[in-house]
């Protein structure tokens, strides 16, 4: 309409002129009644060009960057490409020999000497000058067996070098297992579609060699240029190498690593009983910040030194153009590992003041760095599983799947591809017009929340594709990958225990994840009794009984709780009591119940519409059963407010050892996001004192079986639960020691109550 007015009479003076004349009623009283408004809607968009400016067109032009405050900025953001694509700071001078001059050159950059020691009468110097200094760090450099699974494996790799870091800047590289590159036969063949010269009459060319990629890697482009032939040091277990080993091992020199449990099993691996773990990088980081997104090196460097790290790709390359390690010419190899050691004893400097200003040295100390040893130990174990058994669930998998296949076909009334989620999404939505709220970018979701409502709902196939998915799930997880995960030179499974994953502090499993095995459906408990100890052993399993309800409990000091955990009956009959007004032999088991999901709901700080979805019933019976419960239990609620408010005034919320947890989420704009963030706030303490009582206790434990000279060993950690492989002639014993160290790993106002069973296998102990 506008358009069409513009057309007709022109600018708006006119066009209000001609308003009482217009035709069309909607337009003509609009302009009639609102001209005020339509003189400063123009007003509005009109550019202004007589504002008085003071801005120099000059000081417009593109400068220089500013790239150390631009690398702050971007590592801030977490733009890390960008902050890895600044220019460096870093200056590298390498040296060959130890004692070869470096020259500084005129530059106000910090300079490196990263130096090569190849011969055993070069060993003498680095030895002195690593006694003398304040500590040393240590990188290993391995290449990992061609049959292992995995990419990195500590377990399944073998040595080529070591770097050791004196101090800021200075580092020596011991090349021990480094090949000289042979082009194999075949790299250098003739290009099928070189040209010929085609002039007419000219005589055909013979075919040129097919042009070569490029080397895009620093090792390929050393190798290109004719890189010297690779010089090693002997094996470490060689009688010259006594002097390097010796030091490695001594407890009284302090070492620092990155992600030293790595190194740890990796010199293990190697005949080194490393000692003097005074530091770990990668820990600390976690420790100052657990909710960081990475821990990793690289971007400790970025933010912490304002360096860009070369990457293992910058040095090796990737996919078909990947050179191995061992490939690498020496020179590059020196530098590359050279200036991992030397960052990681730089960070060190910095991270160990910023953990004792923030009062959380003691935790690092005394927690965190002592659980690297136990927890190489329990990799370096593994735990056995029954392959025959295995075998056999692979076939009772495949049956029960096809069994739920058929009966997903005859709900949907013909055959289609249960793993498309297009064709899912016509089945459940379009032919048998089930509801659904929940949509993707791709149409109607159909995952697991959209499945258990409509489950929930009374709808059938929803329940038989809940069922399809988790046992191709358990399938695929566990009956297929376990098996393939087996160590050929051990025959066990050797799982890895991440310390710096969970923001809670708890830890986490993976490659295996052996953390989340299900046990409350059969066919779970199935893929436990295939976890087996060896011959003449016993599994024994320590479990938390109610860990985190019994932190809650000591935490809020509410009388209730503390009474009900102190009497030592059934704490959700107890609370059901409560709760109820019912006297405990008046608690049904549907009361019991309820009782339960509530007491966990608070932990996790559920509110009511959580809670009816669990429970099942009406949102206003569930909002009654919270204020209900916060009515008997005031402490609880006062607590859990308590937490809240201290991380909206101080950032962040504590355990009980003082691990730090920030909550940032409860200053966002978002409702949804600062609800989750209270959540947190409330939570953390005691999802996090969890963590650290099952830590000491894993820590006091196996220092009391080394000092006791037991066989017994720790196989696995599964959040509150232990597991050990135990002699039968020590079980009586070991139960005893695992029970009072758990037991009395801290000291509450509440008792701490472990539950211990020991079996065949993983499943009998809790029988």
């Amino acid at each position: 309409t506008a358009r069409d007015l513009v057309n007709e009479f022109g600018d708006l003076d006119a066009i209000l002129a001609a308003a009482p004349s217009l035709a069309k009623k909607r337009p003509r009283e609009a302009l009639m009644e609102h001209v005020e408004l339509a003189r400063l809607s123009k007003e509005l968009v009109t550019i202004k060009q007589d504002l008085p400016m003071s801005l120099s067109l000059d000081t417009l032009r593109v400068r220089e960057a500013d790239h150390a405050r631009l690398r702050q900025i971007f590592v801030e953001l977490e733009f890390h490409s960008l902050a890895r694509a600044l220019p460096d700071t870093f200056l590298t001078v390498s040296a060959v020999l130890v004692g070869a001059s470096a020259v500084v050159p005129d530059t106000t950059r910090p300079v490196t000497r990263y130096v090569t020691v190849d011969r055993v009468e070069q060993l003498a110097e680095l030895i002195e000058r690593a006694r003398a200094a304040q500590y040393i760090s240590i990188d290993t450099q391995t290449v990992t067996d061609p049959d292992s699974p995995q990419k990195i494996d500590a377990l399944r790799s073998s040595l080529v070098g070591l770097a050791i870091g004196i101090g800021p800047g200075e580092a020596y590289y011991l090349p021990l297992r480094h090949r000289s590159f042979q082009p194999l036969q075949g790299d250098f063949l003739l290009g099928d579609d070189a040209t010929t010269d085609s002039i007419e009459g000219a005589k055909p060319r013979p075919k040129r060699m097919a042009k070569q990629a490029e080397p895009t890697s620093i090792a390929a482009r050393a190798i290109a240029a004719g890189s010297r032939p690779a010089s090693n040091l002997p094996a470490l277990d060689d009688p010259g190498m006594a002097t390097i080993r010796a030091l490695l091992e001594d407890p009284a020199v302090p070492k620092v690593a990155q992600n030293s449990k790595h190194h740890l099993l990796v010199l293990r691996r190697a005949g080194i009983a490393f000692g003097g773990l005074v530091s770990d990088t990668m820990l600390a980081s976690y420790v100052l910040d657990p909710g960081r997104r990475s821990h990793g090196l690289d971007l400790l460097t970025l933010e912490f030194i304002d360096h860009a790290m070369t990457s293992q790709e910058d040095l090796c390359g990737k996919g078909k153009q990947q050179i191995a390690f061992d490939l690498v010419p020496v020179d590059c190899a020196r530098d590359f590992a050279c200036e991992i050691a030397d960052v990681t004893w730089q960070l060190e400097q910095q991270f160990r003041p910023q953990l004792m200003a923030q009062h959380t040295y003691e935790l690092y100390r005394d927690i965190e760095l002592p659980l690297v040893g136990v927890l190489a130990d329990v990799e370096w174990e593994g735990i056995q599983i029954d392959r025959d058994l295995f075998i056999s669930l692979k076939e009772r998998f495949a049956r029960e799947r096809q069994r739920v296949e058929q009966e997903i076909y005859i709900a949907a009334g013909g055959e289609f591809n249960i793993n498309s989620n297009p064709q899912l999404r016509e089945i459940l939505f379009d032919r048998l017009k089930l509801p659904s709220s929940k949509r993707t970018s791709t149409g109607l979701s159909t995952d697991a929340s959209v499945l258990q409502e409509l489950a929930d709902a009374g709808h059938e196939l929803p329940v038989l594709l809940m069922e399809y998915r988790e046992l191709s799930k358990l399938e695929s997880t566990y009956i297929d990958a376990l098996p393939a995960l087996v160590n050929p030179h051990t025959g066990r499974l050797h799982t890895s225990f991440n310390q710096t994953v969970a923001a809670t502090g708890r830890l986490s499993s993976t490659e295996p994840n052996l953390q989340n095995i299900p046990i409350r459906r059969e066919l779970g408990r199935d893929i436990r009794r295939g976890f087996i100890p060896r011959e003449g052993s016993l599994l024994l399993a320590a479990d938390y009984s109610q860990i985190e309800l019994r932190l809650l409990a000591h935490l809020s000091n509410d009388p209730a709780f503390v009474a009900a955990f102190k009497s030592g009956g059934d704490i959700h009959r107890q609370t059901a009591a409560l709760i109820f007004d019912v006297p405990l032999e008046g608690v049904t088991s549907e009361m019991r119940a309820r009782a339960k999901t509530i007491n966990f709901a608070t932990i996790y700080g559920q509110g009511a519409h959580a809670l009816s979805r669990q429970l099942k019933i009406a949102h206003a019976e569930a909002k009654e059963f919270i204020e209900r419960y916060f009515e008997r239990f005031q402490g609880v609620r006062e607590y859990l407010d308590s937490s809240v408010a201290f991380a909206r005034e101080h950032g962040y919320v504590e355990t009980i050892f003082k691990r730090r947890r920030y909550v940032p989420e409860l200053r966002d704009r978002n409702f949804n996001v600062r609800a989750f963030g209270e959540r947190t706030a409330a939570n953390s303490p005691i999802q996090g004192s969890a963590a650290d009582l099952i830590k000491i206790a894993m820590i006091h434990i196996r220092d009391r079986l080394v000092a006791e000279r037991r066989v017994a060993r720790m196989l696995l950690q599964v959040h509150d639960e232990l597991v050990f492989e135990v002699p039968v002639e020590e079980l009586e014993l070991v139960t005893v020691l695992v029970k009072h160290e758990m037991e009395n790993a801290a000291i509450l106002s509440v008792p701490l109550v472990v539950d211990v069973g020991s079996g065949k296998n993983w499943v009998e102990t809790k029988h």
